[in-house]
């Protein structure tokens, strides 16, 4: 089954995803000046510094995941604000909902599913729609589906599928119609356009995937 998760190795996933948006900032920016206000970078970096933060907080307080990722969320949902900062904090709540101080690859992908099911708790959104949905939905859905077929996959595996199968969720949006958010009032014109938030989870969930334990 591989190498496990821990909280310490989390908290580096966390800091990798922390680089990784940062890197991106002005391209996130730029993608989402073309249909939103043109400040999704600055949500989503804000978002991971609350992110790394509190990881790094709980962690130096001995505190088990399932608190830290409480903790996380809470910060990044009241330190941050917009859309994109409310659902990526439910993420991260819900995840603490399925966490483990030690995950095996079963267990990474239950807690990523807690967090995706709480997320649809805020939002009606769905593949399709032109948001961060048409990334978060089929690449935590990736990681149930990759121990379907292959209970020996490791985390490293899991997340991998489901940085791939977010890169392509987000690609896809390029040629939608937005149906939420500010860009919902621009009918066909947001077609033609790769939506930002959707680009900001396969960001997080590629660096996940490079940055865990092999």
């Amino acid at each position: 089954m591989g190498i496990s998760v821990t909280k310490a190795a989390f908290v580096e996933m966390l800091k990798a995803a922390q680089m990784k948006i940062k890197e991106n900032f002005d391209y996130l920016n730029q993608l989402d000046s073309a249909t939103g206000d043109g400040d999704h970078g600055t949500a989503a970096v804000a978002s991971l510094d609350a992110a790394v933060r509190k990881g790094e907080e709980g962690l130096a307080a001995g505190k088990p995941l399932a608190e830290i990722l409480s903790d996380i969320g809470w910060s990044v949902m009241t330190e941050t604000s917009g859309t994109t900062s409310s659902l990526i904090g439910s993420l991260f709540l819900g995840m603490g909902e399925g966490a483990a101080d030690e995950m095996d690859a079963a267990k990474l992908a239950a807690m990523f599913q807690a967090g995706l099911a709480n997320v649809q708790t805020m939002t009606s959104a769905k593949p399709g729609d032109k948001t961060l949905m048409d990334a978060m939905i089929p690449g935590i859905e990736a990681m149930g589906a990759k121990l379907a077929s292959e209970p020996g996959a490791s985390c490293a595996d899991l997340l991998e599928a489901a940085a791939q199968a977010a890169q392509a969720g987000a690609a896809s949006t390029e040629s939608l119609c937005a149906k939420f958010g500010r860009a919902k009032n621009l009918g066909e014109r947001s077609a033609g356009h790769i939506d930002a938030g959707a680009t900001s989870v396969s960001l997080l969930l590629r660096a996940f995937a490079q940055a865990c334990p092999k």
